[in-house]
C-alpha cells in the first residue's frame, strides 16, 4: 500500500495547478473587450457546450461557432481540445462505475448531500478558500452551489458521460511496402495502381497475412485514444473555476477594479477589500492539491462508503470500478498523479491521513453546514427545525459524532439526539436499509422490471437535479465577471420564490410516493413466502397482489405522475428561457 508522508502533503498545499494557473493569469488579467479576459472564456464555455451537441461544426470553415473559435486568443481557443487518454484507463470499469451511479442515482443525491460535502467542510485549512469568496457562504446561493454539484455528478457519471474515442486506423501503403520488403528479402515490391505488386525475385512462398497484419501494427504503433463528452468539459469547467478562484484570492488587485468598497463591481474587486491578504503559509495556496485530492475522495470513496452505510451492499470490484471513473475525472481536473489511485485501500489510506492532518472544529465549517442544511427546508414539510434536526441525523450517521460536532452546533445535536427523537431516526435508517438489501435481492430475481424500476428512478433523479436551479443570472460554471452575475433574475421575486418553494415540496412529495409504494413491494415480495407459511394460501395470494399491485404503482407514478409535477414549476420566462 502506498503511504503519503505529512511533508510530501505539505509540500502539495503549495502546488495549485501550474498550466492551468498560467493561462488563467493572462486570460483573467485581460479585459480589453468581449473577446478577451473573463467575457472571452464564458464564451468559449457556451461554445464548449454546444461542440459537444454538434461537434460537426467546428469543423465547417464558415460556421459561426468556427469563427468565433478563430476569434480567441489560441490557448484559450484550445483549453477543450480533446486530452489523450492515460495508459491506465479501463472502459470497462468505467462503465461499472458508471453502472452503480445510474442505478443509485437517488441514493448517491442523499450521499452527495449528508456525507460528501459535510466532508468537505471539515476540512479547517481548506474550507476558507470556499469561505472567503463570499458567495459560497450566504444561504440564498445554497441552490447554486449544490445545482452546479449535481450538473457536474449527472454529466461526469452518466453512461457515455466521458466518452474515450479512438484514433481511426487507415490503410497505410507505405508501412504495408515495408513490412513486405522485410518478410520478403529476396523480392521486390512496388505499388502498382492500388495493389503492391512484388516485381523481382524467384520465391514462390507466400507470406502469411497474418504476420503481415502483426508487423503493420509493430511499426504503426496502437491507436492513440481521446477524452470527450459532457462529462469532460464539465470537469474541464470546474478545473478553469478553480484556477480562476485561486488567481481571485491570491492576486486581487491583478484585476481592473469597477467598484469600490461600499459597491464593489467584481468579485476579485470585493475579494480585493478584505482585511488581510491569504495567508499562503498557513492555508497553503487556495484549492492547492491536496485540498483537490481529499475533494476527489468525498466523490470517489466517500460516495461507495455513505451507499454501504445506508445498507446497499457493494463489492470491492464495484467500489474500487468507481473510484477508477472519479481517478480519470480527477486526472482531467489537474489533480496529480501521485494523489490519483483507484485501490480502495490506497484511497481510504490517503483520505484518513489527510483527515487527520486537516480535519477538525471552525466557524467557517459551521456556518456552511448551516447554510447546506437550509437547503433541505425548501423540499421539507414546514415544521420549524425539521430540516436542520433531519439534516443532522444524516450528516451524524455518515460522519460519525466526532467528525460531525466540528460542524454542527452543540445544540443542535442535543435537539436531534432527544431521548425521543434518536429512536424515530434509527428505526427509519433501519427501514430505508432494510429496503436497501431486499431492493438488490428482488432486482436479481426479476431483471426486467428491476431495470426498468432503476431508469425511472434514476429519470426522477434527474427530475430532483434540475429542480436545484435557482433564480440567480449567473450561469453553471461561469466565471463571475461582476456583482450582477449574483444577483436575482428578472423577475424572480419573494413571491415567486415561495411558489418555488411550493413546488419543490410538492415535486419531493411525489418522488417519496412513487419511492413509498416500491419499498411497500420489497416488503411485500419477501414477505410473501413467510406469511403464505404461517398463514396460508389466501393470505400469500393477498400479499403478492399488494406487493405486484405497488410496484405497478410506483413504476406509473413515476412515468406519469413526476413529468407532471415537473411541469408545474413557476414559469418565470425571462429566467428559465434564458439561464437554463
Amino acid at each position: 500500500m502506498q503511504k503519503w508522508q505529512s511533508t510530501d502533503l505539505d509540500a502539495y498545499r503549495q502546488i495549485g495547478d501550474p498550466d492551468v494557473d498560467r493561462l488563467v493569469a493572462k486570460v483573467l488579467s485581460d479585459q480589453q473587450g468581449e473577446s478577451s479576459g473573463r467575457f472571452a472564456y464564458n464564451a468559449l464555455l457556451l461554445l464548449a457546450d454546444k461542440l459537444i451537441e454538434v461537434p460537426e461544426l467546428s469543423i465547417i470553415e464558415d460556421s459561426r461557432l468556427s469563427r468565433q473559435l478563430k476569434s480567441m486568443p489560441k490557448p484559450l481557443a484550445d483549453y477543450y481540445d480533446p486530452m489523450e487518454v492515460p495508459d491506465w484507463v479501463d472502459s470497462a470499469k468505467l462503465a461499472m462505475g458508471a453502472k452503480l451511479w445510474q442505478e443509485n442515482t437517488l441514493i448517491t443525491l442523499i450521499t452527495l448531500y449528508a456525507a460528501s460535502l459535510p466532508a468537505c467542510y471539515l476540512m479547517k485549512n481548506g474550507i476558507p478558500a470556499l469561505y472567503q469568496t463570499e458567495k459560497l457562504r450566504e444561504k440564498k446561493y445554497i441552490f447554486q452551489r449544490i445545482y452546479e454539484t449535481g450538473l457536474m455528478l449527472a454529466a461526469t457519471m452518466d453512461q457515455g458521460g466521458i466518452k474515450i474515442v479512438e484514433d481511426a486506423e487507415f490503410e497505410d501503403d507505405r508501412l504495408l511496402l515495408e513490412v513486405l520488403q522485410k518478410l520478403d528479402s529476396e523480392g521486390q515490391w512496388q505499388r502498382q495502381g492500388r495493389c503492391c505488386c512484388r516485381t523481382a525475385g524467384n520465391s514462390k512462398t507466400p507470406i502469411d497475412p497474418a504476420l503481415i497484419r502483426a508487423e503493420i501494427e509493430k511499426l504503426r504503433g496502437k491507436p492513440k485514444r481521446y477524452l470527450w463528452g459532457k462529462g469532460y468539459i464539465a470537469a474541464k469547467k470546474v478545473r478553469f473555476l478553480h484556477a480562476s478562484m485561486r488567481f481571485m484570492l491570491t492576486q486581487p488587485g491583478a484585476c481592473r477594479a469597477w467598484g469600490n468598497k461600499e459597491n464593489p463591481q467584481s468579485l476579485a474587486e470585493t475579494m480585493s477589500h478584505r482585511k488581510s491578504p491569504w495567508d499562503t503559509e498557513r492555508y497553503g495556496v487556495p484549492v492547492n492539491q491536496e485540498d483537490l485530492a481529499y475533494t476527489l475522495l468525498t466523490f470517489g470513496l466517500v460516495i461507495p462508503r455513505g451507499l454501504e452505510t445506508w445498507g446497499l451492499p457493494l463489492s470491492l470490484e464495484q467500489k474500487e470500478a468507481f473510484l477508477h471513473l472519479w481517478r480519470l475525472i480527477g486526472y482531467i481536473m489537474g489533480v496529480d498523479q501521485t494523489l490519483l489511485t483507484d485501490k480502495w485501500d490506497e484511497a481510504l489510506a490517503l483520505y484518513e491521513t489527510i483527515q487527520q492532518r486537516q480535519a477538525g472544529p471552525s466557524d467557517e465549517g459551521v456556518v456552511l453546514t448551516d447554510a447546506l442544511m437550509g437547503f433541505l427546508g425548501d423540499y421539507m414539510p414546514h415544521l420549524p427545525g425539521l430540516a436542520h434536526r433531519l439534516s443532522a441525523a444524516m450528516i451524524i450517521n455518515q460522519l460519525g459524532m466526532e467528525h460531525a460536532s466540528f460542524i454542527l452546533d452543540e445544540t443542535l445535536i442535543k435537539e436531534t439526539r432527544k431521548f425521543w427523537r434518536w429512536p424515530i431516526y434509527k428505526v427509519a435508517a433501519k427501514s430505508f436499509r432494510g429496503y436497501l438489501i431486499m431492493r438488490e435481492k428482488v432486482f436479481k430475481r426479476f431483471k426486467y422490471l428491476g431495470g426498468l424500476t432503476v431508469n425511472r428512478m434514476h429519470e426522477a433523479s434527474e427530475l430532483l437535479i434540475d429542480s436545484w436551479q435557482d433564480g440567480y443570472s449567473r450561469k453553471p460554471f461561469f466565471v463571475p465577471a461582476d456583482a450582477s452575475t449574483w444577483v436575482r433574475a428578472p423577475g424572480i421575486d419573494e413571491d415567486f420564490l415561495s411558489l418555488l418553494r411550493q413546488w419543490r415540496r410538492k415535486l419531493f412529495a411525489n418522488i417519496g410516493i412513487g419511492l413509498l409504494f416500491l419499498i411497500i413491494a420489497m416488503f411485500g415480495l419477501m414477505a410473501s413466502v413467510p406469511i403464505g407459511l404461517v398463514s396460508g394460501w389466501a393470505a400469500f395470494k393477498a400479499t403478492l397482489i399488494v406487493a405486484v399491485s405497488s410496484w405497478g404503482i410506483s413504476l406509473a407514478w413515476m412515468q406519469f405522475r413526476l413529468p407532471v409535477v415537473f411541469k408545474m414549476r413557476p414559469d418565470n420566462e425571462d429566467f428559465f428561457s434564458a439561464y437554463r
